[in-house]
C-alpha cells in the first residue's frame, strides 16, 4: 500500500494520528490506539534541533551539528520535543512545518510552531534544509510503518516460559484459604 502523508501528530497518550492519502486517493484520518514504536519516537527527537534552530530558541546556538552525539549536545535540548510534522507544496517544492513544545522552568508548556520550511537548498534559505528533509524522511517513514506494518510499542501480553521451568505464578506460600479471606476482605460490603 502506497500512502502520501500530509500530518503525523504523536497524542498525549503516546498514540499516532496521521493524516495521508492512499493510492485510491481517499483522505484518511488514522488516529491510532497502539503506542508509538521507539523508533518513531527516535525519529521525532532527531527533529527537535531543527525545531529549536528554526524557532530561534536559546540553546540553538550552543547545538553541535557537525557532532550530534557529542557532550555538549547531551541535555541541551532536553526541554523540547517535537510533537507532529505537517507536509505542504506539491512534488516540485515539498515544504514541512514542525510543532513542538518547550517545557518552561515553572513546568508550564509553551508551544511551539517552526515556519514552513522547504527542502530544497536551491529555493530555500535555511542552510539545513536537506537535513532537515532526510529526518522528515525518516519519520515519514516510521509512521507509514505505523499505519501499514502495524509497527507498535510491544507490549507483552503473554509470558513464555522455558520447559521444564515452574510457573511462579502457579504457587503461592499463603494457604488457599487464606487467600479467599483476604479477597473477601477487598470485596467491599455494604
Amino acid at each position: 500500500m502506497d500512502i502520501n502523508i500530509s500530518k503525523v501528530k504523536l497524542t498525549k497518550n503516546n498514540c499516532l494520528e496521521v493524516s495521508y492519502t492512499d493510492n485510491e486517493d481517499n483522505e484518511i484520518i488514522l488516529k491510532g490506539s497502539n503506542s508509538v514504536h521507539p523508533d518513531l519516537k527516535c525519529a521525532l527527537s532527531n527533529l527537535v534541533p531543527f525545531l529549536a534552530d528554526l524557532t530561534e530558541q536559546k540553546e540553538a546556538g550552543s547545538y553541535d551539528w557537525e557532532n550530534p552525539d557529542s557532550e555538549i549536545n547531551l541535555g541541551l535540548l532536553n526541554r523540547l520535543d517535537v510533537t507532529g510534522v505537517s507536509i505542504g507544496g506539491d512534488d516540485t517544492f515539498r515544504v514541512c512545518t514542525l510543532i513542538g513544545k518547550r517545557t518552561l522552568l515553572t513546568s508550564k508548556v509553551l508551544n511551539l510552531c517552526a515556519p514552513s520550511t522547504g527542502f530544497d537548498p536551491d529555493n530555500e534559505q535555511y542552510e539545513r534544509c536537506e537535513d532537515l528533509r532526510d529526518a522528515v524522511n525518516a519519520l515519514l517513514f516510521e509512521a507509514e510503518q505505523y499505519v501499514t506494518e502495524k509497527k507498535w510499542a510491544a507490549v507483552q501480553q503473554i509470558f513464555d516460559f522455558k520447559e521444564g521451568e515452574e510457573d511462579p505464578f502457579l504457587s503461592t506460600d499463603e494457604p488457599e484459604d487464606q487467600l479467599v479471606e483476604t479477597s473477601n476482605q477487598l470485596d467491599p460490603v455494604a
